[in-house]
């Protein structure tokens, strides 16, 4: 072994050390210490007390060399307190921090924490809220430690309405029309520890929320939680709403205070009746079984109909206009009216067929008849626009439009639709298989 070379090295790595002596090493990453006020703070509820989740992840703001940086920070174990772990980040009075992470959100001296978020559609669990529903701000204190701060209020109730698992989805509604929550663009300040929100203009500020269940369905005799917007209002309506769209509401008459890191609780919600939505409605009844009208593709013309081709249903006097898509590059036969198989046929996965859409009018319920043989393997739903054939995309269903089972030959399937826009096209969407109705009931509502 060269000596010689051995004492140059050692030479020069004593040289290194000596110019990097005074020269701060950055460290490879950052631990804090997340703690957070009294009652309601974060991820989970446990008997009204909050607690954070293994895995959770928090948006960290540090100046590094005079902007702010935002870096993703995770505990890896839960607890009423937690310790989060990032990458080595400068850690003074100017840090700041965010829950949820949010990769897009932003830190200014100025304006706070800008960021987008919804709140207008929540999922709701049992004895507690969503997770990343509870948005909170921290700051550094001491040390490495961070205090996190509620932005918002909860609202709870007991939901003690028999057969609460049939129930589709709950609304709340503030009377007099304040803003519950907001869907959009929003700043958060600090304040000195008591966080404030001011909603952007383009934002959209709403006073009902809709809330659908974390699992399967709701639950009688289960306790829910609800995020909202600090203010006072003039009593909150909950309504609960039925597969079939029937309501059951109970109309709340006190005005309510709500101040930012408060639960108040809205009691139960039980004994209610539900009835039919009172407003103007009309069904269609389209007639698949005889004679194709003028203009359809048979079985044995569908290659002359020009792709994504509008076909014209005359009924009562009225022109009502269905698109039969080119599903990307078919091989086979698309769609067609075929007297002999008795209905209009989707021949194949990936085969749509665009329903009338009614001006002023929203689409709500959808009825066939399988008038093919029985096949376990036939499915079918109702989709909000057509994915090309033979693509790993998936189909956007409109709620309440997912895909079921049309197994059995003269069966009829419905589907109840929610958030549909009136005047647009939805689409019977062929997903397995092959699907033929003998006949389309469709069932429109005139918008409010």
């Amino acid at each position: 072994m060269d000596m010689k070379k051995i004492f140059a090295a050692a030479a020069a790595l004593l040289a290194l050390a000596a110019c990097n002596k005074n020269t701060p090493v950055a460290e490879p990453g950052t631990e804090l210490y997340a703690g957070f006020e009294a009652s309601i703070t974060k991820t989970h509820l446990e008997s009204n007390k909050v607690l954070w989740d293994a895995n959770d992840e928090i948006s960290v703001f540090s100046l590094e060399e005079g902007t702010y940086k935002n870096s993703k920070f995770a505990a890896p174990e839960g607890g009423s307190g937690a310790v989060f772990k990032g990458p080595g980040v400068s850690v003074d009075e100017n840090l700041y921090a965010l829950y949820p992470y949010d990769a897009d959100a932003s830190f200014n001296p100025a304006s706070g924490i800008a960021i987008s978020a919804g709140y207008t559609e929540q999922k709701v669990s049992s004895g507690s809220f969503s997770k990343g529903i509870n948005l909170a701000v921290g700051k550094r204190s001491e040390g490495k430690n961070v205090s996190f701060r509620n932005v918002g209020a909860l609202l709870s109730f007991t939901l003690t309405q028999e057969r609460a698992d049939t129930i589709r989805r709950v609304e709340i509604k503030s009377n007099d029309g304040t803003p519950l929550v907001f869907s959009g663009a929003a700043g958060i300040a600090w304040n000195d520890g008591n966080p404030t929100i001011d909603v952007a203009d383009g934002a959209t500020k709403a006073d009902v929320i809709r809330l659908i269940p974390e699992g399967d369905s709701f639950n009688t005799g289960d306790t829910y939680y609800v995020w909202v917007l600090p203010g006072t209002y003039n009593g909150i309506t909950i309504t609960l709403v039925s597969p079939t769209q029937m309501t059951a509401t109970r109309i709340g008459e006190s005005t309510l205070s709500i101040a930012r890191n408060q639960i108040v609780n809205l009691g139960e919600i039980g004994g209610l009746t539900f009835k039919a939505k009172e407003t103007e409605k009309k069904t269609l009844h389209f007639d698949f079984s005889g004679e194709p009208q003028e203009g359809w593709p048979t079985a044995d013309k569908w290659k002359n109909a020009p792709g994504d081709s509008t076909c014209v249903y005359k009924l009562d006097g009225e022109d009502y206009k269905f698109i039969l898509t080119d599903c990307g590059n078919a091989s086979q036969a698309r769609v067609a009216w075929v007297k002999d198989k008795g209905g209009l046929v989707l021949f194949a996965g990936w085969r749509y067929v665009g329903l009338p859409a009614i001006e002023g009018f929203r689409l709500i319920k959808v009825s066939g008849c399988l008038c093919l043989g029985s096949n376990s393997k036939r499915q079918a739903g109702i989709t909000k626009s057509v994915v090309a054939d033979n693509t790993t995309d998936t189909n956007e269903f409109v709620p309440g439009g997912e895909s079921i089972a049309w197994a059995t030959s003269g069966e009829v399937y419905t589907y109840n639709l929610e958030e549909t826009v009136p005047g647009t096209v939805y689409y019977l969407a062929c997903t397995a298989t092959s699907i033929g109705t003998s006949f389309l009931d469709l069932t429109y509502e005139k918008a409010e």
